[in-house]
């Protein structure tokens, strides 16, 4: 029988060694006071390590936790409401120990304060789980149409604008929201949209693409990865291998293309990403026929472990897109889904809808009891989770007194930023 881990969490920093702890220190530093210079030294701020320098101690953390903390660290959950967690909430986000939580706009009131004591409860529930390890906080944060703080932070602007001022501009924003976010307590930017613009992704996608060319989306995109990453938060590349003209919240998209297109068009974008650093990448919910007939993407072997983690090489986590979007809820219950998801090599499950998170956790479970779902790859999923949490430093959520200077350095920090961007306008 496996033992109940000893609070990992707490223990995450202690042994990593002291280059990795430097490099990490370095990367926390604008989060905590005003914004960084502009010297070549800050603009030189490396990012942090590879996901496989974290494999040694992210194992032994695995060895620590029993199935039903594995099953849980997989799951990415929303949230019903604003404000503090009520015990009964927290009683139940503790039972089902998720790797994290997704916060979207109707969780995200006026007050960011209010947003900060959020997130505080949320890393309380998370450091008192059997698991012990803190949670992912993700947020959408793509800038433009793609907001979800109503104020009290820099509103980036639309990809669009950020693709024709260049990668030095598009890096700039990257900094700025990493290290507001930072401060705000998410680890997570579900950005940046590294796909072309083209006629039949235009009404789904708008503004939210960086041009129509692949040099500039590389550029840009690459840059805005490096600057959020620079600052402690964890960036996505999205959507894996690329949208079609059906938004895939009312259905299912076929993107027909042959496989000289998708490599040339579509591949690319992300081994450009992926060459950056890129934490995660979070699939599409398509049909490309080129990759697989049969499945969608999110559903497909073939198109993630065969193509993203084989061919492109991708070791930072395989992020789904929620399986509450019709492309796939209309034929499948997340139940089923996500154990599939999980057997075709994705590795965290975005449920938008919380209170779904225990089924679908028993699901998996049932899964790999069952042998459905083989216990390497669930491991191997949750070896990625965990090496994420390392790489990006999130056991800082667990210091009360980090969180609160963080917090009280935002208005400053959101002054320089808006400084920052006055000097760098054309």
């Amino acid at each position: 029988m496996q033992t109940q881990p000893s609070r990992p969490g707490f223990r995450l920093l202690k042994r990593l060694g002291p280059a990795l702890i430097l490099v990490l220190a370095l990367a926390l530093i604008p989060s905590l006071g005003g914004y960084p210079s502009s010297s070549p030294a800050a603009k030189a701020l490396a990012p942090p390590p590879p996901p496989r320098a974290f494999r040694q101690e992210a194992r032994r953390i695995l060895a620590g936790l029993d199935d039903e903390a594995k099953a849980g660290q997989v799951l990415l959950v929303g949230l019903g409401g604003q404000a503090r967690l009520s015990a009964n909430e927290a009683s139940a986000l503790k039972e089902l120990g998720p790797g994290g939580l997704v916060l979207f706009g109707f969780n995200i009131g006026e007050d960011l304060d209010s947003v900060g004591i959020l997130i505080d409860g949320l890393q309380a529930v998370a450091r008192d789980s059997k698991a012990g390890l803190p949670f992912l906080v993700a947020v959408d944060h793509e800038g433009g149409p793609v907001f979800r703080f109503k104020s009290g932070l820099t509103h980036l602007p639309a990809a669009a604008l950020v693709g024709s001022r260049g990668p030095a501009y598009a890096r700039a924003l990257g900094e700025i929201g990493g290290a507001e976010l930072r401060a705000l307590g998410f680890n997570l930017a579900l950005a940046p949209v590294v796909e072309l613009s083209r006629k039949d992704n235009a009404q789904f996608l708008g503004q939210r693409t960086y041009g129509q060319d692949a040099p500039t989306v590389d550029r840009a995109a690459g840059a805005f990865i490096q600057g959020l990453e620079s600052r402690g938060v964890a960036a996505t590349a999205k959507h894996f291998p690329g949208n079609a003209g059906v938004d895939p919240h009312k259905g299912l998209p076929r993107l027909e293309v042959d496989r000289a297109e998708l490599e040339r068009d579509y591949l690319g974008r992300f081994r450009a990403a992926i060459s950056q650093g890129v934490g995660l990448v979070l699939l599409s919910h398509v049909l490309v026929p080129a990759i697989d007939p049969a499945k969608p993407v999110t559903l497909s072997s073939k198109a993630i472990t065969g193509l993203l983690k084989g061919k492109l090489g991708f070791k930072g986590v395989v992020l789904t897109d929620d399986l509450f979007m019709k492309a796939l809820a209309a034929s499948t219950g997340p139940e089923d889904s996500a154990v599939e998801a999980l057997q075709a090599g994705a590795d965290l499950l975005m449920l938008s809808q919380g209170s779904s998170g225990p089924r679908v956790k028993a699901a998996i479970l049932q899964a790999l009891a069952s042998g459905r779902l083989s216990r390497a790859r669930l491991e191997d999923a949750v070896l990625r989770v965990i090496e994420l949490k390392l790489r990006f430093d999130m056991a800082r959520a667990f210091d009360p007194q980090a969180r609160t200077e963080a917090r009280a350095s935002l208005p400053n920090l959101v002054a320089a930023d808006k400084a920052r961007l006055e000097g760098m306008r054309p």
